[in-house]
């Protein structure tokens, strides 16, 4: 229990961190214009506002990184400043919150909550556990810990693939009598690789949807589908899961030579509601996928073009989402629906829906307000960059951003702020834009970085020094790896759109 002394200090540290954004908002007012500030103004009879949109921007930032408010009420709160300022409608700002991008995070968090309801996500765990019946302490931990996380990020959540597989591999090693140092290097590991699994697919983090909606934005006519990011980001997170991996077990020294594989019971049948789950989730998949498959084949095909146009007008990306939330509260079994009403709306983080929705408000009013011209300009006195450069500077800012805030908060902040260094540039922002969006999710060396650290922290099993050491090394090299490949793969990707 706080003393009165701790509880004052407390209230105080409180107050600070929700005082510092709004005064860094009214310094940003007040102060005379910046160099260009004017130049740039997109507002008639506002030629600071390019200036006060910065300050907006401090403030919500400011608000995000501390945590200072809950994330979703900064969300809002961004929604309804720049409305407030004139910079954007209250008609466009609200409307943010049903972006159709927003479906598509309700989707995930929905079929999530059906995975947990009826377990399949354990079922699934324990399936991949049973693929290795060696012996090798490393390859054990690699089948029963990392790649069921990594792979079960498939369900749209680092945290809950994290949460389901932490327990199994914690058992099975009770199980092994494992030793603490082995303990501690497969839960290291498991965090790790639920981390890198951020990356596997277009629903696994929020930063990746942050840059399919930044990019789409930017980009007249570019879409960035489900199969357009097996290219950009899968590469990325199957680098991430061995390179950790190798690195946990290469620091830790663990005593095993070599273990015994832990027995897993027979499963039992999969019952009717896991068919049922399963068959939701594949379809939806399926849905996902199958727009950009399609496009694919028209640029090879122009017979396939008329078709190509009808799936991606019938079926944009929020549209399998939507279908399946329906559908899991619709089909019902003697046990009754596969999600009530309370589960799916329960399921949900409305925290993040609203904070990335204000995230969108928030851009469309730095663009409006002509802060990205400013920023452009900003940056030409400095000389033109490259795309390698660029990528890299971009990834650099998202990579430290998420140490003090999570990296949703960093991705909101930093991908639109790249995406208008690019067009002020004349650089297509793809490559800044995803490689920022990706160096978001690397972050693994404090509790504090990422949800499936803080899990494995939480067990007890894992000390903040080895953390911190094994994370550090994991972190720096698949962010050198990042920088150096990623504009690589984007470019294949737009030389596979036809896009310059």
């Amino acid at each position: 229990m706080l003393t009165s002394d701790e509880s004052r200090t407390s209230m105080g540290r409180s107050l600070l961190k929700i005082l510092i954004g709004p005064i860094l908002f009214l310094l940003m007012v007040i102060s005379p214009p910046l160099p260009l500030v004017e130049q740039a103004s997109r507002v008639p009879g506002a030629p600071k506002a390019p200036q006060i949109a910065l300050g907006g921007l401090l403030w919500i930032a400011e608000w995000w990184v501390t945590e200072a408010v809950p994330l979703g009420l900064t969300g809002i709160l961004a929604a309804a400043l720049f409305s407030l300022l004139g910079y954007v409608s209250w008609s466009t700002s609200l409307t943010s919150f049903t972006n159709p991008i927003i479906w598509i995070f309700m989707g995930g968090f929905v079929l999530a909550a059906a995975f947990k309801k009826w377990g399949v996500d354990k079922r699934a765990a324990l399936a991949i556990a049973k693929l290795y019946s060696g012996g090798d302490p490393a390859l054990v931990a690699f089948f029963a810990a990392s790649l069921p996380a990594f792979l079960l990020t498939i369900t749209g959540s680092i945290t809950a693939s994290a949460s389901v597989v932490f327990p199994i591999a914690l058992s099975l090693l009770t199980l092994m009598r494992a030793s603490d140092q082995y303990v501690e290097a497969t839960m290291l590991a498991l965090g790790e690789a639920a981390t890198a699994g951020a990356m596997l697919f277009l629903i696994s983090t929020p930063p990746n949807l942050v840059a399919k909606q930044v990019l789409e934005s930017s980009i007249q006519g570019f879409k960035l589908t489900f199969l357009d990011w097996i290219i950009v980001g899968t590469p990325q997170a199957l680098i991430g899961l061995f390179v950790t991996w190798l690195i946990v077990f290469k620091i830790l020294k663990i005593p095993e030579k070599r273990v015994e594989p832990p027995k897993l019971l027979d499963e039992k049948p999969l019952t009717l509601e896991e068919k049922l789950v399963l068959a939701v989730f594949f379809a939806t998949l399926t849905l996902w996928i199958l727009p950009g498959a399609i496009l694919l084949a028209s640029s090879l095909d122009a017979r396939y073009e008329p078709l190509a146009k009808t799936v991606t007008t019938l079926l944009p990306e929020a549209a399998p989402a939507v279908l399946a939330i329906i559908a899991l509260g619709f089909i019902k079994t003697k046990k009754g629906p596969l999600l009530t009403m309370d589960e799916i709306s329960s399921g949900i983080d409305w925290n993040v829906i609203f904070m990335f929705g204000g995230g969108i408000a928030m851009g469309y009013a730095l663009d409006s307000s002509g802060f990205s011209n400013w920023l452009a300009l900003m940056i030409s006195k400095l000389g033109t960059l490259d795309i390698y450069s660029l990528s890299a500077v971009a990834a650099l800012i998202g990579f430290a951003i998420t140490f003090p805030a999570s990296n949703t908060a960093a991705a909101i902040i930093t991908v639109p702020l790249v995406a208008s260094i690019a067009k002020g540039m004349g650089v297509n922002p793809a490559y800044p834009v995803i490689t920022a969006a990706l160096a978001c999710s690397i972050s693994s060396a404090l509790p504090s970085t990422t949800p499936p650290m803080a899990i494995i922290y939480g067990s007890r099993k894992v000390k903040a020094s080895n953390m911190f050491k094994v994370g550090m090394l994991a972190d720096v090299v698949r962010l050198i790896i990042l920088m150096a490949t990623e504009p690589i793969l984007v470019s294949i990707l737009l030389n596979i759109k036809g896009i310059p």
